[in-house]
C-alpha cells in the first residue's frame, strides 16, 4: 500500500501541487500518449490499480450496478464497494460521478461493457477482449 511521508507540507504549497497534478491530467495541449507515459512513470502499479478500480467502481455504482456485483467484477472487497456506494448515495461523490458519466461516452463505456461479458472457457487471452 502506498504511504505518505509524515512530514507536513505547507497548505499553499500543497494547493499548488494539486493544481500541477490536475493540469497535467486535463491539459488539452498534452497528447493522451504523453499523459499515459508520464503517469506510467509517476504512479506505481499499485497506485494505478487503486485509482483505476475506484474510477470504474464509481462508474458502475452510479449506473445502478449493485455493490456486490461491482466488487466481484473489479476484485474489490465487499467493504470497499459498499463504502463507495454509501458515499455515492450520500452525495459525497457528485463530481467524480459526473466525470464518470462523461467518460462513459468514450472508452470507459466500452471497457465497462466488456467487464460483464462472459469469458470464453478455453484458449482465449482475456486481454484480447478489451482491445478495440
Amino acid at each position: 500500500m502506498p504511504h505518505i511521508s509524515p512530514k507536513q507540507v505547507n497548505e499553499k504549497i500543497l494547493k499548488n501541487i494539486y493544481k500541477l497534478l490536475f493540469s497535467a491530467i486535463s491539459d488539452r495541449n498534452i497528447s493522451q500518449k504523453k499523459q499515459e507515459a508520464a503517469f506510467g512513470e509517476l504512479l506505481t502499479p499499485t497506485e494505478k490499480v487503486m485509482l483505476g478500480k475506484r474510477l470504474a467502481a464509481i462508474s458502475l455504482l452510479s449506473q445502478g450496478i449493485s455493490s456486490y456485483k461491482t466488487g466481484m467484477v473489479l476484485g474489490l472487497s465487499h467493504n470497499t464497494a459498499t463504502k463507495l456506494q454509501v458515499k455515492l448515495e450520500g452525495g459525497k461523490l457528485l463530481n467524480i460521478s459526473q466525470l464518470c458519466k462523461t467518460l462513459r461516452k468514450g472508452p470507459l463505456q466500452s471497457y465497462i461493457e466488456n467487464l460483464f461479458k462472459p469469458l470464453p472457457r478455453y484458449g482465449t487471452n482475456p486481454a484480447k477482449l478489451f482491445k478495440e
